[in-house]
């Protein structure tokens, strides 16, 4: 399986990398999932990674290379649109929550469902800047997954 990294530059480019699935845009893609293809990622760009797996309570995903260190939430997709935004406020809030070091790079991955794309976006960009928060988007691809990166620093 491949696991391909994207920078989206803009919100142009977020909002072209949303996927549309089957059933009222949902295609299944669970935390696990997301978790799966973040960890493979990181891990082809030589990251030690640790995973919390299903719902144990913890760090979703820490990444380690030399004196980088990410802490990511991730999240899947549920079932419903109102599943969407209720998913994406928990995971917002528990990465506010786990923001205790000024050293760690933090962000939230989740499915590329066009609702969270535009709840990504709702976020004002001075609000991701003071955060320094980045999103990670994780879509099926022929040959695996792709990840869509929008930075923080992302106008």
């Amino acid at each position: 399986m491949e696991y391909r990294l994207i920078d989206l530059e803009n919100s142009s480019a977020l909002r072209s990398f949303a996927y549309k699935g089957k059933t009222a845009g949902f295609i299944g893609l669970g935390e696990d999932d997301v978790k799966d293809a973040l960890k493979s990622a990181l891990e082809r760009m030589s990251y030690d990674v640790k995973v919390c797996w299903g719902k144990k309570h913890g760090r979703d995903i820490e990444a380690t290379l030399g004196s980088a260190r990410f802490v990511i939430e991730a999240v899947g997709e549920g079932s419903s649109r109102q599943h969407l935004g209720n998913n994406f406020l928990r995971v917002l809030g528990e990465s506010l929550l786990r923001m205790t070091d000024e050293n760690v790079s933090y962000a939230i991955a989740l499915p590329a469902h066009s609702s969270y794309v535009e709840l990504v976006l709702k976020i004002p960009t001075r609000v991701r800047l003071a955060l320094r928060l980045d999103f990670y988007l994780v879509r099926p691809s022929a040959s695996g997954y792709e990840i869509g990166v929008f930075r923080y620093l992302t106008a």
